[in-house]
């Protein structure tokens, strides 16, 4: 195939360079939205990573008993209100220099989110420090993950539930990250809520420093051995 008017070919290759440009430029000031939202935000409504834990009359340190919670959900017939309790992990707790602490039941503006029922909120710290705040949502819709989108942009990463797996949706900016996972029921089969977490990176990579020392004691223990 020949074309009469050279100039056609030129035309379709400028015109799909534009579009690649466009695409990268959609992309960048995406990524753009993300760093400055998050590093704006610094955390969840009042509650903000870094600061010192004392500025906050709402929280309590949470024992065993208090790191357990539950979620509730319609069963898939709408007839049964169906509760699953679960328990926040967090195995830095080992650590003298951690603690977890939780929101007061009741504390306004700490109840509901776009989407859902905010079931717990915890806050971990590193001497004293903010440095992590993990949000448990009840939601069967993909209302909270939406509405996230809104505010942040469009996340690096995301998948969706298919056999088991969980959707997940992260966000990163330069000392922040921001993942949303969806919380599936017992068997795997049904969406009843998500999991947000706010992370500082800066004060993350101290709570991983105390992870290498330990490993590192261990290491001379064995030397010290043989």
């Amino acid at each position: 195939m020949q074309f009469k008017n050279s100039s056609f070919p030129n035309l379709i290759f400028k015109k799909s360079h534009v579009l690649v440009a466009f695409i990268m430029l959609f992309s960048l000031n995406s990524i753009a939205q993300q760093r400055s939202v998050l590093e704006k935000k610094k955390g969840f409504r009042e509650i903000k990573l870094r600061a010192n834990i004392s500025d906050y009359n709402f929280m309590t340190q949470a024992s065993d008993e208090g790191l357990r919670f539950s979620l509730e959900f319609i069963d898939n017939d709408q007839e049964n209100i169906i509760t699953e309790e679960r328990k926040f992990e967090n195995i830095n707790l080992k650590y003298d220099e951690v603690e977890v602490y939780s929101v007061n039941p009741g504390t306004e503006n700490y109840q509901v989110i776009d989407g859902g029922t905010i079931a717990k909120i915890f806050v971990s710290t590193i001497n004293s420090h903010i440095y992590k705040i993990t949000l448990f949502a009840e939601s069967s819709s993909t209302v909270i993950p939406r509405m996230f989108k809104t505010v942040f942009g469009y996340p690096k990463f995301s998948t969706n539930v298919e056999k088991g797996h969980f959707d997940r949706y992260i966000w990163g900016g330069r000392h922040t990250g921001l993942v949303v996972t969806a919380v599936l029921d017992n068997e795997k089969t049904k969406r009843i809520g998500y999991r947000i977490v706010y992370t500082d990176f800066k004060l993350q990579n101290e709570v991983r420093n105390l992870e290498k020392v330990e490993q590192q004691k261990k290491l001379q223990e064995i030397r010290d051995r043989y």
